[in-house]
């Protein structure tokens, strides 16, 4: 019965240890995706600001 007992508890800490590196990752990832949209927006709003005076400088000509 000790045997059983100590396999519980050893696979008890195995399971918490592989559900704490899941969340990490998992938290990480969501992370990286975040910040790539927040890149991306700001490159399309300095594309947007970049058009808006290459056309205003047309209508000036």
């Amino acid at each position: 019965m000790s045997i059983i007992n100590k396999t519980r508890t050893y696979l008890g800490s195995l399971l918490s240890i592989a559900g704490g590196a899941g969340a990490v990752l998992v938290g990480a990832y969501i992370f990286s995706r975040i910040k790539e949209r927040q890149e991306t927006e700001t490159r399309l709003e300095r594309i947007e600001q970049i058009l808006q005076k290459l056309v205003e400088e047309q209508e000036k000509k």
